[in-house]
C-alpha cells in the first residue's frame, strides 16, 4: 500500500506556520512555568501535545481568516482576481486586460463585459469575472501546478490566515504574558525569567506584525498571486 503524507506545501506553509506562530507562547510557557511537569513526560508525549495544539490553532485560525477574508476583499474593492482586470482597475494595462479577457471568451467560452458594458454595471461584470476564475483555477492547478501562482498562493494563505487570527494571536500572547509573570511572582528562577522575556517579545512582535506589516503585506500578496495566475492561465490557453 503506496501511503502518503497528506499534508503538501502550501499546507504547510499557509495553515500550519500561522498556528506555529500562535502556539509558540503557550509552548514556551509549559517549558518555562511547569517544567516540572513538562520534563517529567516522555519526549513522544509532548510532541504530541505539541501537535494537537498546533493543529486545534491551525483549525481555529483557518476559520477565523474565512470570516476575515470577505471583509478584506470588501475594502480592496472586491476580489483581487476580479480586480485586476476590472477595466476602472489601473495596475493592469488596458491591453494585458484585453487579452485576458478575451482567452476567457475564446477558450473558456465565458462572456465577460467590455469596458463600455462595465461602466454602467459593474457588479454584473464582477460577477461574470468570478464565475470565469473559477474555472481558471482549476485550469492552473491542472496545468501549472508548480507555478509562481502557487508560490504566491502560499504567501497568500499565510498572510491571509495569520490576519484572521490576529486577535487569537494577541489574546495567546497576553495570557502568556500574564502566566509567565504570574509564575515569577511566586517562584523566581531564571527559566521562567527567560520565559517571560521570550513571551513579551513575541506579544510585541504579534502588535508589531499584526497591525503594522501585516494588512499591507496580506493585500500586495493577494494582488500578487492574482497577477500570477492571470498570466499562468494566459500562457496556457492563450496562444
Amino acid at each position: 500500500m503506496d501511503l502518503k503524507f497528506p499534508i503538501d506545501s502550501y499546507e504547510m506553509k499557509a495553515r500550519y506556520a500561522p498556528a506555529l506562530l500562535l502556539s509558540l507562547p503557550v509552548l514556551i510557557s509549559l517549558w518555562s512555568c511547569y517544567q516540572v511537569e513538562y520534563t517529567a513526560l516522555s519526549n513522544v508525549t509532548n510532541g504530541i501535545l505539541s501537535i494537537v495544539i498546533i493543529y486545534v490553532l491551525s483549525v481555529v485560525i483557518r476559520s477565523l481568516s474565512r470570516r476575515t477574508e470577505p471583509k478584506l476583499w470588501a475594502s480592496w474593492g472586491g476580489a483581487p482576481s476580479t480586480v485586476l482586470v476590472s477595466w476602472q482597475d489601473t495596475r493592469l494595462g488596458e491591453e494585458l486586460k484585453g487579452l485576458y479577457l478575451q482567452a476567457v471568451r475564446d477558450k473558456l467560452n465565458l462572456p465577460v463585459s467590455s469596458k463600455e458594458e462595465e461602466k454602467p454595471d459593474p457588479g454584473r461584470a464582477a460577477k461574470l469575472i468570478d464565475q470565469a476564475f473559477q474555472r481558471i483555477k482549476g485550469i492552473i492547478r491542472q496545468k501549472d501546478k508548480e507555478g509562481l501562482w502557487a508560490v504566491a498562493n502560499a504567501d497568500y494563505g499565510f498572510a491571509r490566515n495569520l490576519y484572521g487570527g490576529r486577535m487569537l494571536w494577541l489574546i495567546v500572547s497576553s495570557l502568556t504574558v500574564l502566566i509567565s509573570a504570574y509564575n515569577l511572582h511566586f517562584n523566581f528562577n531564571n527559566t521562567i525569567l527567560i520565559g517571560l522575556i521570550i513571551n513579551l517579545l513575541l506579544l510585541f512582535a504579534c502588535i508589531y506584525f499584526g497591525w503594522f506589516i501585516l494588512p499591507e503585506y496580506t493585500k500586495q500578496v493577494a494582488f500578487r498571486y492574482a497577477e500570477h495566475a492571470w498570466e499562468s492561465f494566459y500562457n496556457i490557453v492563450g496562444k
